[in-house]
């Protein structure tokens, strides 16, 4: 029989985060930011004439985020100033220094690709000016690839800054946080941009079938990712996504991913086509179920932080746990290098 492991009078094992409601946010709106631009550079390097809409809404959209998301860095920070220390430095070891300089150099691209897109919409910059003439005449392919490869790093590091961390819900099976939360990013990116072209009416049937494709395959990329680590995180560390507030917000997020998915393939099935409406719908579900699951995987992690029963189920080894077992440390010892001789600060 299994005994009940013992804590230190229930006392956590692990410091209580104090993230506030805005990093779930920023966690969602960088995840929507780097999937805009991953998706508006694929547009623009592969879709033609069809896709300049979804061009031309990734570029302001990013730029837009790209402006947003410091703000929230910077307020959890407590003081500007710590964001431009980040800066000074560049670890590749510290997932949070390369998340700064990769927020930073997107939004640098940002404002020089949504500058060119202005200047051809006539809009601040005079399409007929000397500056005009000269932005328009920049070629935009190699700054678009660049681009992309920023949005496609901004969309997964934050899980793979979560899934750094010691707290259980995040760092179980936290090789696939990564994954799920770049792939979050691409379904939002082509929820976001789908929505904008059907509510302006500036899209395409093509661009608006095809957003609207990534949206369904990215959707059902996450449903599997979500199941995988369902399978391998111990029961006590995926608790807290199946009861309480933080459980049904959860279990309304997949409810978001899952009923565009189902919208679209009963219209496909039924021979129906579905109009503005409908893919308005479908992309404002995709992202309310997005964000619910942001929240919901944020504030349920800090709470597993809070169980040192999650904490010792994670620390033992249990499944979705890749810290070495009893066993294996053992068979380690030996290869081990022995410590060197300790070196007093005066010394050095």
């Amino acid at each position: 029989m299994q005994t009940q492991p013992n804590t230190y009078y229930g006392r956590p094992m692990l410091k209580k985060l104090t993230w506030k409601w805005f990093i779930p946010l920023y966690l969602f709106l960088g995840g929507v930011a780097g999937g805009t631009a991953l998706l508006g550079a694929l547009a623009e390097l592969l879709g033609g004439a069809r896709h300049r809409s979804t061009v031309r809404h990734a570029r302001y959209l990013s730029l837009l985020l790209s402006l947003l998301c410091p703000v929230f860095l910077i307020i959890d920070l407590g003081r500007p100033e710590r964001f431009h220390h980040m800066l000074r430095v560049f670890k590749v070891s510290s997932p949070l220094n390369v998340g700064t300089w990769i927020l930073s150099a997107f939004g640098m691209v940002s404002g020089a690709l949504a500058i060119r897109q202005a200047a051809e919409d006539d809009l601040v910059i005079r399409r007929k000016s000397a500056l005009g003439r000269l932005l328009r005449a920049v070629p935009t392919g190699p700054l678009a690839a660049v681009h992309g490869l920023l949005g496609l790093c901004l969309g997964g590091y934050t899980g793979t800054l979560l899934a750094a961390t010691a707290v259980p819900l995040w760092q179980a099976g936290g090789v696939l946080l990564g994954p799920l939360f770049l792939s979050d990013a691409v379904t939002s990116g082509a929820a976001m941009l789908s929505l904008i072209g059907a509510a302006t009416g500036e899209d395409t049937p093509q661009a608006r079938e095809t957003l609207e494709a990534v949206d369904t395959l990215g959707s059902v990329a996450q449903l599997g990712l979500i199941a995988a680590r369902g399978v391998l995180m111990p029961p006590s560390v995926r608790a807290p996504l199946r009861r309480g507030l933080w459980g049904q917000v959860w279990r309304f997020g997949v409810i978001g991913l899952v009923s565009p998915v189902v919208i679209r393939l009963g219209f496909r099935l039924g021979g129906l086509k579905a109009g503005r409406a409908l893919s308005i719908v479908a992309s404002a579900l995709s992202l309310l179920g997005a964000l619910a699951e942001r929240f919901a995987l944020t504030e349920a992690g800090k709470i597993s932080a809070q169980d040192p029963l999650a904490y010792q189920a994670l620390t033992r080894a249990l499944p979705g746990e890749a810290r070495p077992t009893a066993n294996q440390q053992a068979a380690l010892a030996p290869l081990t290098p022995p410590h060197g001789p300790q070196v007093s600060a005066m010394d050095a």
